[in-house]
């Protein structure tokens, strides 16, 4: 069964925090999709505050969307954050 999801928010990374993803929320159920700067992703939940506060976000709904320079870090701090966590697994697309 293929889930539609709709781009709700970019969650930016801090210390000590996932990388940068995008959030995607099932348009039929409670399951998120969390994308990653290399179009790898995992599922999640996300809380109801952060779906009732989604109009905050100013970013672009793809990564491809967003400018070369950005894109760039996002990808090297996900890297260094897969080294640094080696049990951090992500799904990619086929």
């Amino acid at each position: 069964m293929n889930l539609t999801y709709k781009y709700l928010y970019t969650r930016f990374h801090v210390f000590g925090s996932l990388p940068s993803h995008k959030v995607f929320k099932s348009e039929t159920g409670s399951q998120s999709k969390l994308v990653f700067a290399d179009q790898s992703f995992i599922y999640g939940l996300v809380s109801d505050w952060a779906i009732n506060n989604t109009h905050f976000d100013g970013c672009k709904p793809t990564w491809e969307q967003e400018s070369k320079l950005f894109l760039a870090k996002e990808k090297d701090a996900l890297v260094l954050y897969r080294l640094q966590h080696p049990h951090f697994k992500t799904e990619a697309l086929i």
